[in-house]
């Protein structure tokens, strides 16, 4: 119920200006008027008429020149909010893009139980390229004062999506140019092998290596994931409380 009575009186002070302007409009036409009869019936002095006339444009001038900044402050308060609004909006786009690329990766790699099946039987990965997925920081400037804490949660996590997808750049690499012609080498796609197999046949340092790689980018992905979706949650708390009542995208 208050929160209705707060949003009323917010939108009746937005229009504040134009109503203060027709009001005094209709009080200055008023002293026109009753100036005009008040001479015309000898009730003051016809020279006073200059000077009611002077008032009258005067306070006219400087009404109309109050009710225009009022207007142009309320216009570009409108704008700058439409601005932060849509930043935080494409803050929450970018999230959930983060996000959904995440989510396909980990189910990629899930798919593999054992680090050695991650490490020998997950081919490489070519993900889309993802360099314009990011964070417009300036943009979300205005969160800096009251929310410093979530710019902060948004430049750790962009680092950390990045460094996901590092970890899977590495781990391509590695499997193109060591582990895939390894397996070539030895006529087999390696899924019937064990660890001792595959250190007996390409040696236990390429098998060590070929494992930390794996787990190094299962890693990312993990944790990834789980971040995300608290970023998601902090997101979509602070746009209600800076924008409260208002919609954004889901």
């Amino acid at each position: 119920m208050f929160l209705y009575k707060g949003e009323c009186l917010k939108k009746y002070n937005d229009y504040l200006p134009e109503f203060l302007g027709v009001i005094l409009a209709f009080l200055l036409l008023n002293l026109w008027y009753l100036s005009s009869i008040a001479i015309e019936n000898k009730v003051i002095p016809s020279n006073l008429e200059y000077l009611y006339k002077g008032i009258t444009i005067l306070i006219g001038a400087f009404v109309g020149a109050f009710a225009a900044f009022k207007l142009k402050s309320k216009d570009d308060k409108d704008k700058k909010h439409t601005e932060e609004k849509m930043a935080m909006n494409k803050a929450i786009f970018v999230c959930m893009r983060q996000s959904n690329a995440i989510k396909n990766m980990h189910k990629v790699v899930s798919k593999h139980k054992s680090e050695l099946d991650k490490a020998f039987r997950l081919q490489a990965m070519k993900p889309p390229c993802y360099d314009d997925l990011k964070y417009n920081f300036d943009e979300l400037g205005f969160l800096l004062e009251q929310h410093s804490e979530l710019i902060m949660d948004l430049v750790i996590e962009q680092e950390r999506f990045e460094q996901t997808f590092k970890a899977v750049e590495i781990r391509n690499e590695f499997y193109i140019n060591e582990v895939h012609p390894t397996l070539i080498a030895l006529n087999t796609d390696g899924k019937s092998f064990r660890k001792i197999d595959f250190s007996d046949a390409i040696g236990e340092r390429l098998v060590n290596r070929a494992i930390s790689h794996a787990n190094g980018m299962w890693f990312h992905i993990e944790e990834t994931d789980k971040s995300i979706l608290e970023m998601s949650d902090k997101l979509e708390s602070v746009s209600r409380e800076v924008f409260p009542g208002e919609k954004f995208i889901q």
